[in-house]
């Protein structure tokens, strides 16, 4: 009798969380507002804050893999309705860093994007629109595809330096 009592006590405890769960996927988020973008990473758990860059528009600082990163928006009205977002990152310049190296790694690559700049540097990217609303899972699958893009980008990177070292 005690362990059937203290397994309805286990499993109505666990109620709850199963729940939430379940409140999570289906939760709908407008990402054409930039604090509910601080908001759902936040609740992602990642490191989040809403910022403005010299022009007056809104951007959000956050991080991953030991790295931070950058979500832009763009087709804004005012700072609160905005139409799509990028996420960004960059990496110093390097003698390694060229239009064929980019073009390597977009050939084979479907959503993050890379391309040198005047400075040399390398920037990462990925866009997404913010019109319609769309589910907190679907964000946070979002969120887990840059991070994970940004490790391969990492370690292509990486394959490269070492095969020009070799050379």
């Amino acid at each position: 009798m005690i362990r059937l009592s203290t397994l309805f006590v286990l499993a109505a405890a666990m109620l709850p969380v199963a729940a939430q769960a379940a409140d999570d996927k289906e939760r709908l988020l407008d990402l054409r507002q930039p604090p509910v973008v601080v908001q759902a990473l936040q609740d992602a758990g990642y490191k989040a804050e809403l910022k403005t860059n010299k022009a007056g528009e809104p951007y959000v600082l956050s991080g991953a893999n030991g790295s931070s990163f950058t979500i832009e928006f763009y087709g804004c009205t005012g700072v609160k309705d905005c139409n799509s977002y990028q996420f960004s990152s960059w990496y110093k310049a390097e003698p390694l860093f060229t239009p064929e190296l980019a073009n390597a790694w977009n050939v084979s690559k479907r959503f993050l994007k890379v391309s040198i700049g005047k400075d040399g540097a390398l920037n990462e990217w990925m866009d997404f629109s913010a019109v319609g609303k769309t589910t907190f899972a679907n964000f946070a699958d979002i969120v887990d595809w840059y991070q994970t893009m940004d490790a391969d980008l990492a370690k292509f990177l990486d394959e490269k330096r070492a095969a020009a070292k070799a050379k």
